[in-house]
């Protein structure tokens, strides 16, 4: 069972702004931007590797959302974390970069198991998954 994770999720309600808030301020690089039909997504990084995913979408209030995780084999993962006493939050969801999970930490923070196409590794996220 590998999960790395990838980077903390925040809903933005102005991705300019948070774009020039993090690459200006904080000194993080925009690694990719992706416009989908109900959010625009871009993924800014930390000179140590970190990366904060901005989301702007209208269907979300601005704040922390969740921790974004890549794993091998969704179904797998999840197996090993019910043995283990932790189940879903959500069922497995199709999304435009493979399929997704929640789970939450005992206080309750989400946390997204994503387990990305292979085109969407390959185009995205190279060099950004550890492996």
């Amino acid at each position: 069972m590998k999960i790395s994770v990838q980077y903390s999720t925040v809903i933005v309600s102005d991705l300019e702004k948070s774009e020039a808030f993090y690459s200006e301020l904080l000194g993080f690089e925009r690694a990719y931007h992706v416009d989908l039909p109900a959010a625009r997504i871009t993924i800014m990084q930390s000179q140590g590797g970190a990366c904060v995913e901005l989301i702007e979408s209208p269907q979300f209030p601005a704040g922390l959302y969740s921790i974004g995780t890549d794993v091998d084999d969704l179904g797998e993962v999840l197996e090993a974390l019910k043995k283990k006493g932790c189940g879903p939050a959500s069922p497995i969801f199709p999304t435009t970069v493979g399929r997704h999970a929640f789970i939450t930490d005992p206080d309750g923070v989400r946390i997204c198991l994503i387990e990305h196409s292979d085109g969407y590794k390959q185009k995205w996220m190279h060099g950004h998954t550890g492996s």
